[in-house]
C-alpha cells in the first residue's frame, strides 16, 4: 500500500478557498481539551482533572508552550510522600483515628514532577512556533493536532492528527519516530496528492520553530493517551496516578524522539542502474511480495479491497500508482524506505526480511527491493503497469493461483476462491 493517489483538482482547491475564506490564522483556543477517548470511557472526573494537569504541567498551555524534562528527584520525593501518607492512612485506619495528610500533591493528587525544558526547546522557541502554527497549520490540523481545524472536514484525505505521536511518512523503521529531517521535507515540499501545501517561503526559523511546536503537540497527545489507557485499565476510581509511571511515560516519549535520529534508514545495496531488466524483475517482486494483493496486479489499487483500518479509525484504501501521485515523495531512497520499513500507523507492511524459504539473503533482498522501486517508479512514470511487466506479473500468478489463471490484463485478488477478471473495476 505505497502512499498516494491524485485528488481530483476541485477536490483539493475548493478546501484550500475554503481555508482561505475562514481564515486559518484565527488565534487557537487558549487551553487544550481532552480528547473524545476521556468522554467514551467515562472517566472520572478526578482522573480528567488530574490528566489535563499532567499535560499542562509538561506541556503548558496553547499561550505558554513547553516541553519539560522529568525531575527524578521530585519523582523520589513524591514516591516517598505517597508512601508514607499511605502508611499514616493505614496507622488512622488500625487506631479508628482520621488520618492527616503527608501528601506532597495536595488534594488534586497531582505530584509535581516535572523539571526544566528540554534542551533545544526554548520557550521563546516554541512561542515562535505556536504563531507560524496558529497562522498556517491550526485552520487543518486544529489547535491540538487532532486534524480536526475548521477546514479539517472538508479535506480528502483528512489533515494528520498528531496525537498518536504516529508520522506515516518517516526515514526510520516501522514503529519510530520521524527524524527531523523526516519533518522538514514534508513542510517544506508538501505532501503530493494532498492537500498538505509546500512551505517553502517560511523563513528558515520559522520553519524549525514549527516543527518544535508539532513536536510538542505530539508528545502533548501520547502522554494524554497514555494515561487515558492507564486510567481505563489500571486504576480505580479512588486512585491517582503513580508519580513513577507518569515520569515513565513522558521519558519514554522523549527517549524516542531522541532514538529516532540514530534510526536512519540505509539500504544495504546501492541502487543499481535502472533497465528494462530491472523494472521487470521489480515486476516479479511485485508479485512475489504479495503487493498486488492490496495494489491488484494492475497497481491500481481499490476502493472495494478490505485491508482494514489505520490507527486513525479510518478505512485504508491501497494507492493507485499508476495514477502518479506518492504522498511521501517520489525519490528512489524515499520509494524504498516505504517498500523496506512499510508505512507507520497504515496496513502498509514491511518488506525488509529476507524470504528464507529460498535462502535469500539479506542483501540479495535488498537488490529486490531496488528493483520493485525501479518498476514502481515506471508504473507512476507511465502511468500503467508495462506491458511486458503484465505478462511477468502473470507468469508469477499462474504458478501461485489454483484454478490457474486465465486473463493477464486485470486480474484481482478476490480471496479464497482464487483470482477473477475485473474489467470493470473503478
Amino acid at each position: 500500500m505505497l502512499s498516494g493517489s491524485l485528488l481530483p483538482l476541485q477536490r483539493v482547491a475548493l478546501p484550500i478557498l475554503f481555508l482561505l475564506a475562514c481564515g486559518c490564522s484565527r488565534l487557537p483556543d487558549s487551553t487544550y481539551t481532552l480528547r473524545a477517548d476521556a468522554d467514551r470511557l467515562e472517566l472520572p472526573e478526578k482522573h480528567r482533572r488530574q490528566i489535563a494537569a499532567y499535560l499542562s504541567l509538561f506541556h503548558g498551555t496553547p499561550a505558554n508552550p513547553r516541553m519539560a524534562e522529568v525531575n527524578e528527584d521530585a519523582v523520589e520525593q513524591a514516591v516517598e510522600a505517597r508512601d508514607a501518607a499511605g502508611e499514616e492512612a493505614a496507622d488512622a485506619e488500625a487506631e479508628g483515628t482520621a488520618a492527616g495528610s503527608t501528601q506532597s500533591a495536595g488534594e488534586s493528587g497531582v505530584f509535581r514532577i516535572a523539571g526544566g525544558d528540554r534542551p533545544g526547546f526554548d520557550r521563546m522557541h516554541l512561542q515562535l512556533g505556536r504563531q507560524v502554527y496558529t497562522a498556517q497549520c491550526a485552520g487543518c490540523h486544529g489547535t491540538t493536532g487532532d486534524g480536526k481545524g475548521p477546514a479539517g472536514g472538508h479535506l480528502n484525505p483528512p489533515p494528520r492528527d498528531y496525537r498518536n505521536g504516529v508520522f506515516k511518512f518517516t526515514s526510520t523503521p516501522r514503529g519510530s519516530k520521524p527524524r527531523r529531517d523526516d519533518l522538514r521535507r514534508i513542510l517544506k515540499y508538501g505532501a503530493k496528492g494532498t492537500s498538505m501545501p509546500a512551505f517553502r517561503f517560511l523563513p528558515e526559523e520559522e520553519r524549525e520553530a514549527v516543527i518544535d511546536y508539532v513536536m510538542v503537540l505530539a508528545s502533548r497527545g501520547q502522554l494524554e493517551l497514555d494515561l487515558i489507557r492507564e486510567a481505563e485499565t489500571e486504576l480505580d476510581e479512588e486512585d491517582d496516578f503513580d508519580p513513577e509511571v507518569v515520569a515513565e511515560y513522558v521519558t519514554d516519549i522523549a527517549d524516542s524522539w531522541g532514538r529516532a535520529e540514530d534510526e536512519l534508514v540505509r539500504p544495504l545495496t546501492v541502487n543499481p542502474p535502472r533497465t528494462e531488466e530491472t523494472i521487470q524483475q521489480g515486476a516479479v517482486a511485485f508479485a512475489e511480495f504479495s503487493c498486488i494483493k492490496c495494489h491488484g496486479p494492475d497497481a491500481r489499487g481499490s476502493k472495494s479491497a478490505d485491508v482494514g483500518q489505520d490507527i486513525w479509525g479510518r478505512t485504508a484504501y491501497p494507492a493507485n500508482l499508476a495514477m502518479g501521485m506518492l504522498h511521501g515523495g517520489r525519490r528512489p531512497i524515499d520509494i524504498y524506505r516505504r517498500i523496506y520499513s512499510g508505512i507507520n500507523g497504515t496496513p502498509m507492511p514491511s518488506s525488509k526480511d529476507p524470504n528464507t524459504a529460498i535462502a535469500e539473503t539479506p542483501e540479495e533482498r535488498s537488490d529486490r527491493i531496488w528493483h520493485l522501486v525501479h518498476f514502481v517508479t515506471a508504473v507512476i512514470e507511465g502511468n500503467r503497469v508495462p506491458p511486458d511487466c503484465q505478462e511477468a506479473i502473470y507468469d508469477v500468478l499462474q504458478k501461485q493461483a489454483s484454478p490457474p489463471v486465465k486473463d493477464a490484463a486485470f486480474l484481482w485478488d478476490s480471496g479464497p476462491a482464487g483470482f477473477v477478471v475485473a474489467e470493470d473495476r473503478q
